[in-house]
């Protein structure tokens, strides 16, 4: 899915949480917020809403990944919000989601990070190149400057 365009995936998704008893909003982005994603309870329903802060399609899978995860694990709906350690765990389940280690670690052990090594990878694994590029940047593998031209960007509307 996440090389599909908006057009065709949000509606999947839509569909799909629906399936699962989520709401998902697409929000547009609130500027000066650094806010990607929230999740809470409305009444008896969870909603989910995600912007596409930055546009880019590692952010949005990252952050539908990372939500998800705070509903698997349970940590919407608690009195003090979520604690860093949830925060961790839901950054976790998002990385690996996208990309498990069992198949990212023999990627970055052979150290060769070229734009056509990343994009033999993603294609290999299945995923938008610009997913990879956004992981190799977070964990320093490269630097944030390189290889943006990879990732996708999206126009969602409200």
């Amino acid at each position: 899915m996440t090389r599909e365009n908006p057009e065709t995936f949000c509606g999947e998704l839509v569909g799909t949480l629906a399936d699962c008893g989520i709401a998902i909003v697409f929000l547009p982005h609130i500027g000066g917020s650094f806010l990607h994603g929230a999740t809470f309870y409305d009444g008896g329903k969870i909603v989910m809403g995600l912007t596409v802060r930055g546009k880019d399609s590692d952010r949005f899978w990252f952050s539908l990944f990372h939500e998800i995860a705070h509903i698997i694990y349970g940590h919407i709906g608690q009195p003090n919000g979520t604690s860093d350690a949830d925060e961790s765990a839901a950054d976790e389940f998002a990385k690996e989601t996208l990309i498990p280690s069992k198949e990212f670690e023999p990627f970055i052990a052979k150290k060769d990070f070229s734009k056509s090594s990343i994009v033999q990878f993603a294609d290999a694994v299945e995923i938008d190149a610009g997913i990879v590029v956004g992981r190799l940047q977070k964990e320093g593998y490269i630097e944030y400057s390189w290889y943006n031209d990879l990732k996708t960007k999206y126009k969602i509307t409200a």
